[in-house]
């Protein structure tokens, strides 16, 4: 595996959360904060399963640049 590394941000070491891409296969990796609220847990579970051995990561608004260049966008207008 290759990871590209795109951007991090949003935590106060400045360290994580991130956003890599795998070069194998073009899939997003993500390091975030996991979610173990039951409450957000069960209204994701409205439109997507969340499997036992999965798990929900936010990851701050400040990484949407990072996000967008990982998809393969260019120039974003982000504020």
């Amino acid at each position: 595996m290759a990871l590209r590394f795109y951007g991090k941000g949003g935590s106060e070491q400045n360290s994580c959360p991130s956003v890599s891409v795998d070069e194998a296969d073009g899939s997003l990796v993500f390091v975030g904060w996991p979610i173990e609220d039951p409450d957000v847990i069960a209204e994701i579970q409205t439109f997507s399963h969340v499997e036992a051995d999965e798990r929900a990561f936010r990851v701050p608004s400040e990484l949407r640049k990072s996000i967008w260049e990982a998809l393969g966008g260019h120039d974003p207008k982000f504020d």
